[in-house]
């Protein structure tokens, strides 16, 4: 077994990696993308889930990638305290670029402003302990995937824009159940995790800055009784 998986080519690794671990997310946003149907908040049953599917998924593809010499350390996750203050400083300029689409969007179609304060992806009343597990695992789940991952396998053979467009791609792919929002909100994320990590090659940032719109979107809007 060990032998045939590294013998795989890089193209067949790519695909068992990317649809092994957004292959489920992408399929249910599409779907509820083109066929929607009555949001369903996000509940405590919903993070449950996602923190065992994640930590389950996370352990086998990084077994496989590991099978592959492709250890955490090939694509910079390695924590630091400066890492975690630039990812604080990252998150803000994640943040930034966002408000700056969305206000853009939102002076070109009222439609916009009207539908981001309707939406309700969270129920009130989550549990604090869930909330924290699913901002640490998430962030590394996704991370690890969407943007070290894609970029590190892409950038040396198809270059740089490519690799970036990819990453934003993909996160984009798994995010379309949320609508326009979905799109306006996750461009300029994506766009800004997806070029600092092409540039420096340090995800440690990336990873704490996602943890940090996950906290505090959480904590604002599902912690409440």
């Amino acid at each position: 077994m060990k032998h045939y998986i590294r013998a795989l080519p890089p193209r067949a690794e790519f695909f068992i990696v990317v649809v092994g671990a957004f292959g489920y997310f992408i399929l249910g946003s599409v779907i509820a993308f083109f066929y929607p149907t009555p949001q369903i908040p996000i509940s405590n049953a919903t993070l449950r889930f996602l923190l065992v599917y994640e930590s389950v998924v996370l352990l086998a593809l990084l077994t496989l990638l590991r099978l592959r010499d492709w250890p955490l350390s090939h694509i910079g996750i390695r924590p630091t305290l400066m890492g975690t203050l630039v990812g604080a400083g990252l998150a803000a300029a994640a943040y930034l670029a966002y408000v700056a689409v969305f206000l853009v969007a939102a002076i070109l179609s009222p439609y916009v402003q009207q539908i981001a304060d309707e939406r309700a992806f969270v129920t009130a009343g989550l549990d604090l302990a869930l909330i924290i597990a699913v901002s640490v695992v998430n962030p590394i789940f996704e991370e690890v995937f969407v943007c070290g991952y894609v970029i590190s396998a892409l950038m040396g053979r198809r270059g740089f824009w490519t690799a970036v467009n990819v990453s934003i791609g993909l996160r984009l792919a798994y995010h379309l159940y949320q609508g326009p929002i979905g799109v306006i909100s996750i461009i300029p994320l994506g766009l800004v995790f997806a070029y600092w990590y092409a540039r420096t090659g340090r995800l440690w940032p990336v990873v704490v800055a996602h943890a940090i719109f996950d906290l505090v979107a959480l904590l604002n809007l599902g912690s409440g009784e």
